[in-house]
């Protein structure tokens, strides 16, 4: 079961600090591939919510200034993660979340609409994908704060907190799925 926190995972005691567990994921992120602590066969998943949304459009906001500059920070946090690819839904603000981590890289985000999905199916529907079509790759989702709960919990098995609507947009988690064995998931925040 999960910290009541939402950050606990076995192979990170839960008294750690996040920049301790964050330093940790960019190791994750920086050794993917070198066989140290991740097996080729291995898909790793970088699931993170959209960035601060702006008031421009009630239906499909962009980012707000604050929103620009975390997805500036995400960038960073990713510079040495080889992804490869990235998957973001129909709105503005999960493109424009993703774009800078993508930027000098030959990727583009592929869009997976929510449609009238529920936040579980959508999340089911996105384990599905990345599991079917991205093994042994590392995968960038960038999703809403309804359905990246989901979305861990579909595919770490790890029921996380809720996501706060308005004030919540630094989460980040990393979830390897190994080719065999059971999932491993490290949580911090950017």
């Amino acid at each position: 079961s999960a910290h009541p926190q939402g950050f606990a995972h076995p192979a990170l005691p839960a008294q750690v600090p996040m920049s301790k567990r964050l330093l940790f994921a960019l190791l994750l992120c920086v050794t993917w591939g070198s066989g140290s602590l991740l097996a080729s066969a291995d898909t790793l998943v970088v699931v993170v919510r959209h960035a601060e949304k702006a008031a421009d459009d009630p239906r499909d906001p962009s980012l707000s200034a604050a929103g620009q500059a975390r997805a500036t920070a995400l960038a960073k946090v990713l510079a040495d993660c080889p992804l490869t690819s990235a998957l973001v839904s129909e709105y503005r603000r999960t493109r424009q979340t993703a774009e800078p981590a993508l930027r000098g890289r030959d990727l583009s985000a592929r869009v997976i609409p929510v449609n009238q999905d529920s936040a579980e199916a959508y999340a089911q529907r996105l384990a599905g994908l990345v599991k079917r079509e991205h093994p042994g790759g590392a995968v960038l989702v960038v999703s809403h704060s309804n359905t990246v709960p989901a979305l861990v919990l579909a595919l770490a098995g790890v029921q996380v907190p809720p996501i706060l609507e308005a004030s919540e947009f630094d989460r980040l988690y990393l979830i390897v799925l190994p080719a065999q064995g059971r999932p491993r998931l490290i949580a911090a925040r950017y």
